[in-house]
């Protein structure tokens, strides 16, 4: 009986362990890489005329167990097209491609604002906001392990 609770715990371990090493091993340079082409290839199925808000910057993150990682943070916006349900559709296709689970959402209100939020996959998470008054993709990293403040330094 005791080795059966062992075990359990053991396999309960592997998989706490295995969950927040999805960026272990990747470089500051392959995150940053990352979360660029994933925004920038977002944002072309969507259409044209987008530019940067903010980034590619460097973002605290945990990898569990008490340990900090930095992970690359990235947005872009454009204004709102005719269409922005399909433009949503289109966003949720184009991130499932890439393994990402999403997520629909949508505010209250005479003009509501739609949108998808998605987590795994090639990034930590995600969020297209088609808002009328202008749309916002933007993405964080994978974590990876370092150190803030040195990486923060060495940029």
């Amino acid at each position: 009986m005791l080795v059966a609770v062992l075990s359990a715990g053991a396999i309960l371990l592997v998989v706490v362990l295995a969950g927040c090493s999805a960026g272990l091993g990747k470089s500051p340079a392959q995150a940053k890489q990352s979360i660029v082409a994933f925004v920038e290839g977002s944002t072309d199925v969507v259409g044209d005329g987008w530019e940067v808000r903010d980034g590619p910057r460097l973002g605290k993150c945990g990898l569990g167990l008490g340990q900090g990682g930095v992970q690359y943070v990235y947005a872009m916006v454009r204004s709102a097209s005719a269409d922005p349900r399909a433009d949503v559709v289109a966003v949720e296709r184009h991130w499932k491609e890439l393994g990402v689970t999403t997520e629909r959402y949508q505010t209250g209100g005479e003009d509501p604002i739609l949108g998808v939020r998605g987590r795994g996959g090639p990034v930590s998470s995600s969020d297209f906001r088609a808002d009328p008054r202008g749309y916002t993709i933007d993405g964080s990293s994978q974590c990876f392990a370092g150190d803030f403040d040195k990486s923060s330094l060495d940029s």
